[in-house]
């Protein structure tokens, strides 16, 4: 078993949901029956399992929690969460998705900052399965979640992640510290408003 990733773009749509506004990451999560860029083939039938995960876990509120950028392991942790999957179909060989930007998160506030500021954001399926070196059929496939992820400008490139930029920006720690403060210090905001900012106009140079 091996720790499995994949990419695709998605949209962001806004709706307003009684006097509030909330926004989400809507379109293709995960796609079967085709060989992907990492040249694997997902099983429909394990997708379809995926998509009654998502749907079931969604109607008991108990919802699949998705981190800004992969992590390393297989674990969700609660300080990395920016959304949380709403809804699940299928269409075709491709897996439909809607998730929800937690905006009073930490790393949801940043993943927010950055959709209003028209970067693009995709999303990336995280789970284990055992992959066929000469068919490249993925089997035993364990879904975990689908997190948020820069995306590459081609098909071939690795993703890059928004982690790994804030790591290179001078005040990364700075922006993931103001971050974690917003969510106990409204003042923070405002400074974090600034920092981040910053941070996107060095994406876009």
């Amino acid at each position: 078993m091996i720790l499995l990733e994949e990419t695709f773009n998605v949209e962001t749509v806004t709706e307003s949901v009684g006097d509030k506004k909330k926004t989400y990451l809507q379109g293709v999560f995960m796609e079967a029956e085709t060989r992907n860029r990492n040249g694997r083939i997902y099983d429909k039938k394990e997708m379809e399992k995926v998509v009654e995960q998502i749907n079931d876990a969604s109607k008991l509120n108990h919802h699949i929690l998705g981190a800004l950028d992969h992590p390393s392991t297989l674990e969700i942790k609660l300080e990395e969460v920016s959304h949380r999957l709403i809804e699940a179909k299928t269409h075709g060989n491709q897996i439909i998705c809607k998730a929800e930007v937690l905006e009073s998160t930490p790393k949801g506030a940043i993943l927010k900052s950055l959709l209003d500021s028209d970067i693009t954001i995709g999303v990336s399926s995280r789970g284990s399965g055992s992959v066929n070196e000469s068919s490249g059929r993925v089997s035993n496939f364990k879904f975990v979640t689908v997190d948020t992820v820069a995306t590459p400008s081609c098909q071939n490139a690795w993703p890059e992640t928004i982690k790994e930029h804030l790591d290179m920006y001078s005040r990364g720690d700075v922006i993931t510290d103001l971050s974690e403060a917003i969510t106990h210090d409204l003042m923070a905001q405002k400074y974090f408003e600034i920092e981040m900012m910053k941070f996107i106009r060095q994406l876009k140079q």
